[in-house]
């Protein structure tokens, strides 16, 4: 198995993703999303809403933050926005290719890719991200909404340590995302006890885990960035299984 550096410095949601086992704990095939409740047109639709809605939030930020850091390891918030506009305007094809032609492991590939692409100006790389809103790349075996959880959590990594304004993601979203990350904890380095854990949306209104299991609270977004394995995240959520998450 491959070794893997702390927490705090594998941001790279869709290298996980890339290499995400659908299994639960006995070895058996998973549905990624649970119960499939929402279709994949209503899903891609949510995809194309929260990346429009990003790209009016990223209009307000001072040209001088651009270049600040993100929550996302070693990117700059161009680089965060940088991949976004890679994943939205890429096909199974020309992703696969460009992630090939780097000739390094994936992580790093997608990484030189985000910061080639985050070369461009600011309002270049908005104007793209609106412009590609409806494209419909997402990792092979996973359901739409991975790729909705990607402009999510890398939308809060990019806005939130240079203070803009993250754009609301109703509670019918950020559920199907934690539903889908919960399952994927292990890979984005969570450990299996994150599979043990209940997390409770605070400002959304649910539960995602077992009934009986400790509670980690807090409000959606930062159960999300937990489950993204996102320090930030796990230290503002609260409860035994917040706990349970920091060991």
């Amino acid at each position: 198995m491959e070794l893997r550096p702390p927490l705090r410095h594998r941001p790279r949601l869709t290298t996980d993703l890339f290499r995400a086992l659908r299994t639960d704990s006995g070895g058996r095939a998973v549905p990624v999303h649970d119960g499939g409740v929402t279709d994949r047109d209503t899903e891609w639709r949510w995809v194309a809403e929260q990346r429009r809605a990003l790209a009016g939030s990223l209009d307000t930020l001072a040209p001088e933050a651009w270049d600040g850091p993100s929550l996302c390891g070693d990117w700059r918030i161009r680089d965060v926005v940088g991949h976004l506009v890679n994943l939205a305007e890429g096909t199974r094809a020309s992703v696969f290719v460009d992630v090939a032609r780097q000739l390094r492991p994936p992580s790093d590939a997608i990484s030189r890719i985000a910061k080639r692409e985050g070369r461009s100006a600011p309002d270049d790389l908005v104007a793209r991200l609106r412009a590609s809103a409806d494209g419909r790349f997402v990792v092979p075996t996973q359901r739409p909404v991975a790729a909705l959880g990607e402009v999510v959590v890398h939308g809060v990594d990019a806005l939130r340590p240079s203070g803009g304004t993250e754009p609301p993601v109703d509670a019918e979203r950020t559920q199907a995302i934690a539903e889908t990350y919960r399952r994927l904890g292990p890979v984005f380095g969570m450990g299996r006890a994150v599979r043990r854990v209940r997390f409770d949306a605070t400002d959304a209104g649910w539960s995602v885990g077992p009934i009986a299991g400790p509670a980690a609270t807090g409000m959606a977004t930062d159960v999300l960035l937990a489950l993204a394995g996102r320090a930030e995240g796990r230290s503002a959520l609260s409860g035994p299984g917040a706990e349970l998450l920091r060991r």
